[in-house]
């Protein structure tokens, strides 16, 4: 499936969600459309992009471990 999006540039596009997250996380879009609506960067709630985390792990969940 195909978002349309409008990059700061002026540009209408229609990309993928892997190309969306991209161009999000590289500060390249003004709006994207959703199925309710156009969505404006900055102004509109937006899901966390996924980051990975790399601090130590700190859950404590023996009940699945091995180790007994």
């Amino acid at each position: 499936m195909l978002i349309p999006v409008v990059l700061k540039d002026g540009h209408e596009e229609l990309v993928s969600n892997n190309e969306l997250h991209f161009l999000i996380s590289n500060k390249q879009v003004m709006f994207f459309k959703r199925s309710d609506g156009w969505v404006v960067l900055g102004r509109d709630k937006m899901r966390d992009l996924k980051v990975p985390y790399n601090g130590v792990e700190r859950r404590q969940n023996n009940v699945f471990s091995l180790d007994h």
